[in-house]
């Protein structure tokens, strides 16, 4: 039922409101540094993308508080490809059953955990006994979770990032989502049929795996049975969204992507030798052994395009070499990488995090390559990044459902202005009403109009530095 939600607010008000307090940490299951599991058997090389290389049975728990209502979850560790389509990589997708599962549907949920942290991977971050979940990236995207898992979609949810972390390495972790499809339509124990109906979604971090599965699925993927991909706030651009967090108040995802893509890209590794300061070093280290939130409050006001961090960083997104790489990252300039399937964008016309014209750019450049986009802008002043995630969760679930059902969808390029969606009166009517009371509550007590209250926090933290 959707009024188990208010139990869950209490505690989620309380972890938000602490989230300035690093996380705390059970000891009874090991993190993927130390993890066996997260190993592949020898031999592993010659699989097949998507094969199951192992597997095992796992407790979940929403905040580590108490479990999911769920029927069982498994863990696949299976074989996937890593910075290049010929470079073998292994991953772990997190598969959740619910008790009235449809057998005949799935949903591919990319969680965005925005950092270069082995600990936040959402296999370890999600299990009973891992690290309390006082980051943002996990708390609010469980009342999604919990919306489809109770309206029986099993949900495999991979950890895009895969063993180097790679946050905003986009083409590895659109691979390593579809990898997590076919391996979790792999695994008999789940009781799917590869034809099964597939939908997808991610917001933010997450967006860059959705997008770039939407686009690399008809030729990477072609087998699965795509219905749609919904993506959020999505950084279709990665020198745009640099330059628009350098020196502000959210420079700390800037940080983490770099970290993300010079542990990814072994020629950015070799080109950054002897161009690093003492201070790039030191924001490194950090952001290799934190999760979001830490980062987020540690590296505020941030002159990521300067000295400071990388010489001659003035002109970082410019180089060559790096130029070479993220330029190859632009959703949508190909035309031989076009969603063949429906497409949902949307995104806050006041996002603070991520640059809203090119989302928009990377929408309308799919449909002139012949996809159907629908890219909901979300006009009001008070949808900044997170907020407009939350806000529009109602319409993420439609979509899904939509989609499923395989209900009809507009042609070309579609694009509507909402203000805010939970004005639409028809939410509540639509047996959701419980779900809008719980996100207005978190957004009114802990997030604030346009994430105001989260501003604050950051700002509080760093004059306290």
């Amino acid at each position: 039922m959707l009024l188990a939600f208010f139990p869950l607010l209490a505690v989620l008000v309380q972890l938000a409101s602490a989230f300035s307090h690093p996380p705390s940490r059970r000891d009874s299951i090991l993190s993927p540094l130390n993890d066996p599991f997260y190993t592949p058997p020898k031999g592993w090389k010659k699989a097949s993308n998507g094969d199951v290389l192992r597997t095992r049975k796992v407790d979940l728990a929403f905040l580590q508080i108490d479990e999911i209502n769920y029927e069982a979850a498994y863990q696949i560790l299976y074989r996937t490809t890593g910075a290049y389509e010929n470079d073998p990589s292994t991953t772990v997708t997190t598969v959740i059953i619910p008790h009235n599962a449809k057998r005949d549907k799935l949903v591919n949920y990319m969680i965005y955990t925005d950092a270069a942290g082995a600990q936040c991977a959402p296999s370890y971050a999600m299990r009973k006994g891992g690290k309390i979940a006082t980051d943002l990236a996990l708390n609010y995207q469980q009342l999604l979770f919990s919306t489809l898992l109770e309206e029986g979609y099993i949900m495999t949810l991979p950890d895009h990032q895969g063993p180097t972390r790679a946050f905003a390495a986009g083409r590895l972790e659109g691979r390593m989502s579809l990898d997590g499809i076919r391996a979790t339509l792999n695994y008999e124990r789940i009781g799917l049929s590869k034809k099964s109906k597939v939908a997808s979604f991610g917001y933010s971090g997450g967006a860059i795996a959705s997008g770039w599965a939407a686009a690399l699925q008809p030729s990477y993927a072609p087998e699965i049975n795509a219905v749609g991909f919904a993506m959020g706030g999505t950084p279709a651009n990665i020198t745009s969204t640099v330059e628009n967090l350098n020196d502000g108040l959210f420079s700390g995802f800037g940080i983490a992507g770099v970290v993300g893509l010079l542990y990814t890209y072994p020629k950015i590794m070799e080109w950054s030798k002897g161009k690093i300061t003492k201070a790039g070093h030191q924001a490194i280290e950090f952001a290799r052994n934190n999760c979001l939130v830490q980062t987020l409050l540690e590296y505020p006001f941030q002159k990521l395009l300067s000295d400071k961090f990388v010489l001659g960083g003035g002109e970082l997104l410019y180089d060559p070499t790096i130029r070479s790489v993220i330029y190859d990252m632009v959703m949508g300039y190909k035309k031989s990488e076009t969603p063949t399937v429906p497409v949902y964008m949307f995104h806050g016309q006041h996002d603070e995090v991520i640059p809203f014209n090119s989302a928009i750019k990377t929408g309308r450049d799919w449909a002139k390559h012949g996809a159907d986009v629908y890219f909901e802008e979300l006009t009001d002043v008070t949808m900044a990044h997170l907020t407009s995630e939350l806000f529009n969760l109602p319409n993420v679930l439609f979509f899904v459902r939509d989609r499923m059902e395989g209900k009809s969808f507009s042609k070309g390029f579609t694009h509507k202005r909402t203000g805010n969606p939970l004005e639409d009166p028809g939410v509540p009517l639509k047996g959701l009403g419980s779900l809008v009371e719980a996100i207005q509550n978190i957004v009114g007590k802990e997030v604030g109009p346009g994430d105001a209250y989260i501003h604050s926090k950051i700002k509080h933290h760093a004059h306290r530095q």
